[in-house]
């Protein structure tokens, strides 16, 4: 017997983001502050405009829905029209920014789009079965009774995510700091990959006693998206050996590769062992078996910052650039080129908490351009051209 469906007079709605339209990855605060031209200027901006920093810029999705439909709803993204390749979202009312004349306001929690790529969108509106007993809301699928239709739903919408750098990477644990090293642009018009390396916390607390590892800070949504959606195939920690004890496993589990790599920063990178750690590091780059790369020290500032310098670096991004790079892990306090944020100068044991180092440092090198003094280190390091050019055709789009 065929089943019959009783019609619900209601309607779904979309609102924004637009059909068609850019979504922002980035707060006003961030764009306002890597637009301006140089470190001073940033800084002093920074300073004055409010965050939120060290991250992106929220996923609001708005869509109006008539009286009988008041959720729970549910909602998907996907990388294709047709919405097979998609993400679920399903939302409660107390998840929703309070509601006016049937007007609902949803932020995706850590919805980590792709600069550049485009998404479809849709909402599925619950109601309850209006005739029959069965006491379940009505779903994309129907009632589950069967007695009633699918659940009202929107138009499909697309938009694209606006194709900007940094690209900030949220996770659910207490690791941050975390963004995408690509998107941006060398001195030829070509960009840094996105994808391929991803920088950041560590995954992981430092040991408390130098003998035993420190707590995990992923939960088990942080691992999937990360083995899962990014791929990670190797976590290379730049951390000491007291920092890290007894580690021989990264927190990602035994499928990621786990490479222990002591390293230095700023200044430290010219004397020899940083040298030699900076070798080591761009080697493992230059293999794609080692691809997608997380690298991370425990903060995700100084030596992972002085790491993804070079990385860029050596492959044309332009000097402001690394900056704005490098300061993005600081905003609104960036450490200033010879003085902390209170005027006071730094003492010569920290001074080197500055990225006027690479500026010294690499000054020291032959060549005629930032991208061509790096190579020349790189090689006085011990990495041949061969290479720099294999990690260049990686890395380079």
């Amino acid at each position: 017997m065929n089943s019959v469906y009783i019609l619900l007079v209601a309607a779904v709605g979309l609102l924004a983001p637009r059909d068609g339209s850019v979504v922002d990855m980035l707060p006003a605060s961030q764009r306002a502050v890597l637009a301006k031209p140089d470190q001073p200027s940033r800084r002093a901006a920074a300073v004055c405009e409010p965050g939120p920093w060290g991250t992106a810029a929220p996923l609001a999705l708005v869509w109006r829905a008539t009286e009988n439909v008041k959720g729970p709803w549910k909602i998907r993204i996907a990388t294709d029209a047709a919405l097979k390749d998609g993400r679920d979202y399903h939302v409660l009312a107390k998840d929703l920014v309070p509601r006016y004349d049937g007007v609902c306001r949803y932020e995706v929690p850590r919805a980590n789009l792709m600069p550049g790529r485009r998404y479809w969108w849709r909402v599925w509106g619950a109601t309850r079965c209006p005739k029959w007993t069965c006491g379940a809301a009505v779903g994309p699928k129907g009632c589950a009774c069967g007695k009633t239709g699918p659940a009202p739903a929107s138009e499909v919408w697309s938009f694209t995510a606006a194709d900007v750098a940094p690209r900030w990477i949220a996770l659910e644990g207490s690791a941050g700091n975390i963004r995408d090293l690509g998107g941006w642009r060398t001195a030829d018009g070509r960009r840094i990959r996105r994808g391929i390396a991803f920088r950041g916390q560590a995954l992981n607390d430092d040991s408390v006693n130098g003998e035993a590892a420190g707590r995990n800070r992923l939960t088990m949504e942080d691992f999937r998206y990360l083995t899962g959606t990014l791929g990670i195939k190797t976590d290379l920690d730049l951390r000491t050996q007291s920092e890290i004890a007894d580690m021989k496993e990264s927190p990602l589990g035994p499928s990621v590769r786990f490479v222990h790599n002591s390293s230095l920063a700023y200044k430290e990178i010219f004397i020899p062992e940083g040298k030699e750690a900076m070798a080591r590091n761009v080697r493992l780059f230059c293999d794609e078996a080692n691809l997608p790369v997380f690298f991370h020290c425990i903060g995700g500032a100084d030596r992972t910052g002085s790491l993804a310098y070079v990385l860029n670096g050596v492959c044309g991004v332009d000097k402001k650039d690394l900056e704005r790079d490098w300061e993005s892990t600081f905003y609104p306090d960036i450490p200033a080129v010879n003085e902390n944020t209170t005027g006071v100068p730094f003492s010569d044991s920290t001074y080197w908490r500055s990225s006027r180092h690479f500026d010294e440092g690499f000054a020291k090198y032959p060549g005629a351009t930032l991208k061509d003094r790096i190579e020349a280190y790189l090689v006085d390091c011990g990495v041949t051209k061969d290479e720099i050019e294999k990690l260049r055709s990686i890395l380079v789009e």
